[in-house]
């Protein structure tokens, strides 16, 4: 089902002339990005990328528990697919004061927020992992990397010594620092027999592994849904009145 919003408003200047939503090579509704295909979203619709597996269906997902939260700290987390199972970029509405800000961009040249000149602004890679920021009590959580992320996943997950992301010995850590105006994330590979002696963390067992795998993709195969054309027209009255 189609995201259904009531928005509020405020005011802003847009750039003369429409931008692509492209983010370092990435680039919505084209088959360039982590070696993922096109695939349409809908009759009438536009085209986004899903992905290595390309998955197929639409479902939306809600709740920000689902989400793995990075910190200061690094979290060891096991990634389940060898690939993102979402890809998308995203336009930031300032004017939106009822609901989400986030909405997810169409792909040039169809996304009408595109065409009326609002650049989409983040880029989010999307993957099924467990975090063990508390080694006791491993949960299921959607990662949503940024391009930088991204593009160090894609170079250890098309790696023959390296990869796949969910190699069995094959675990991570992230964490993010301040630096001034920005946010630095890092992202180191741990070998499964070095977990206890490094961070004091158990690997898991084979059993718990074959839970979580059944458990993938339990908030629907894409994280942000689209707008529908009608809801995406009042996104974009709402700005060109601005």
């Amino acid at each position: 089902m189609p995201e259904s919003r009531t928005y509020g408003r405020r005011r802003r200047q847009l750039p003369a002339t429409a931008s692509k939503t492209e983010q370092a090579g990435f680039e919505v509704g084209k088959r360039e990005a982590i070696s993922g295909r096109v695939v349409a979203t809908g009759a009438g619709g536009p085209t986004q990328m899903a992905g290595w597996d390309a998955m197929d269906k639409t479902a939306s997902a809600s709740g920000s528990d689902m989400y793995l939260k990075v910190t200061e700290e690094a979290t060891v987390i096991k990634i389940l697919g060898d690939g993102p199972f979402d890809v998308y970029n995203s336009h930031w509405i300032e004017e939106i004061e009822d609901g989400s800000k986030s909405v997810r961009c169409w792909g040039t040249p169809d996304c009408p927020l595109c065409v009326v000149g609002d650049k989409a602004k983040r880029f989010s890679a999307c993957f099924d992992v467990i975090s063990l920021e508390d080694p006791d009590t491993p949960v299921m959580k959607i990662w949503e990397a940024g391009i930088k992320i991204a593009r160090q996943l894609k170079d250890i997950a098309t790696d023959g010594k390296r990869g796949p992301l969910n190699r069995g010995d094959l675990y991570f850590t992230i964490k993010k620092e301040q630096k001034k105006k920005s946010v630095e994330y890092t992202l180191e590979r741990v070998k499964e027999r070095d977990l206890y002696e490094e961070y004091d963390v158990e690997p898991l067992t084979d059993e718990a592994l074959e839970t979580f795998l059944a458990e993938a993709h339990q908030w629907g195969d894409v994280v942000k849904e689209k707008l529908d054309e009608d809801a995406m027209q009042e996104v974009v009255d709402l700005v060109m009145e601005g």
